[in-house]
């Protein structure tokens, strides 16, 4: 069973009228969702429970100093934001990703980091940055080995950018179509994702990342991954998300990897989003595709039959079709995979919703530890709790 959130789907009625506007765009009717945001402004909502800030609040950090980098420095770290050091572009929070190299002045040492920019352009723009500092300055989200180190930050008033410490191959988007990037290598980053998210659930005040998708995760040059896109979490140190904020996002970047059980009906913030966002990346890892039809027709599938047989077995062929030559694939490994992320993409939404029938990271992780690639490469066993 996934730990819940006291309270954390509580709707904003400028949120509920938004998400009704869009639900008409996409083609999904709600009927009286304006009705309802109208009737909720009029009505107070309930006050948030103890133990959990509002996002507004400014969040308790420990001091950590931090370098401040001006405008001015980042452009000379990444050679004038040069498109040779240009790495792509965050689909969720609007943000470019740069190579750069800080040089030591007294040793001459080059520190190889990776720059986020993002324009100080709309409201959100500013409480999305500002959330995700906050997030790596944390020292327990910050001590996981695949979480990236913050280096810097740099905060004008028209720009606004986080310095990362990583010498990276570069993101897990760039690296899925990459035929270098084995069935074997596919398989550790997928367990170590599972781990983190795993270990953020199981915190005393589990955080939820909700931006879980292969743009915001880097991937070094021993394949583990780094993840840094905290600006849309909510939970734990950083509070209870602001609705409105992620609705206004995705009005404008409409997310592949966001569970649309939550962005279309506002189903309550859980661990059960991240899984959902996992199981859409690992059917984009074992099928080399970011095209979201495959996950889709899964998790969307009317019938029994279809999920059973269409759903499982039509990835089943993909998943051959692309790694059977791969010298560490195998075919029971490709099963369990495959099974794990229709799991995981399972629709919940029913009267009572059914959060349980999706597996939570735990189980994840003991499934993923049992693969035979897995176990020969002698990742089974972590020092992680």
């Amino acid at each position: 069973m996934h730990p819940r959130l006291p309270h954390a789907g509580i709707l904003s009625p400028q949120a509920i009228m938004i998400r009704a506007c869009f639900s008409r765009h996409s083609g999904v009717a709600h009927r009286g969702a304006l009705e309802r945001g109208e009737m909720a402004a009029k009505q107070k909502l309930p006050a948030q429970p103890s133990g959990y800030q509002c996002r507004s609040e400014q969040c308790e950090m420990a001091e950590v100093e931090i370098p401040v980098y001006s405008y001015a420095e980042l452009k000379k770290i990444t050679n004038g934001f040069g498109a040779e050091n240009f790495m792509g572009k965050t689909f969720s929070s609007n943000s470019l990703l740069y190579r750069g190299e800080i040089v030591d002045k007294e040793s001459n040492l080059v520190q190889k980091v990776i720059v986020e920019m993002r324009k100080n352009e709309k409201d959100y723009d500013l409480k999305v940055w500002q959330t995700q500092l906050n997030a790596l300055k944390d020292p327990t989200i910050s001590s996981h080995p695949n979480v990236v180190k913050l280096q810097g930050y740099c905060n004008s008033a028209c720009d606004l950018g986080l310095v990362y410490d990583c010498h990276a191959l570069g993101t897990l988007h760039s690296l899925i179509f990459d035929e270098s990037f084995s069935w074997s290598m596919r398989m550790k980053v997928a367990l170590q994702l599972a781990r983190v998210l795993q270990f953020l659930h199981s915190q005393e005040k589990p955080l939820i990342l909700l931006n879980f998708e292969p743009r915001s995760i880097l991937v070094d040059m021993d394949f583990n991954p780094l993840i840094f896109g905290f600006g849309l979490a909510s939970g734990g140190v950083l509070g209870i998300l602001d609705h409105t904020v992620l609705s206004l996002i995705f009005l404008s970047h409409p997310q592949v990897y966001l569970d649309p059980e939550y962005t279309l009906c506002g189903i309550t913030i859980g661990p059960w989003c991240d899984v959902f966002s996992f199981g859409t990346l690992l059917l984009a890892m074992i099928t080399k595709s970011h095209d979201p039809e495959v996950g889709e027709i899964i998790a969307r599938s009317k019938y029994s039959f279809l999920q059973r047989f269409y759903g499982i077995n039509f990835t089943k062929f993909i998943v051959l079709k692309n790694f059977w030559k791969d010298g560490k694939y195998h075919i029971r490994d490709s099963a369990a995979v495959t099974k794990l992320a229709v799991r995981c993409v399972k629709s919940c939404l029913t009267v009572v919703p059914k959060y349980h029938e999706r597996p939570g990271m735990s189980e994840a992780v003991s499934i993923l530890e049992c693969l035979r690639v897995v176990k020969k490469l002698g990742l089974h066993c972590s020092s992680l709790a």
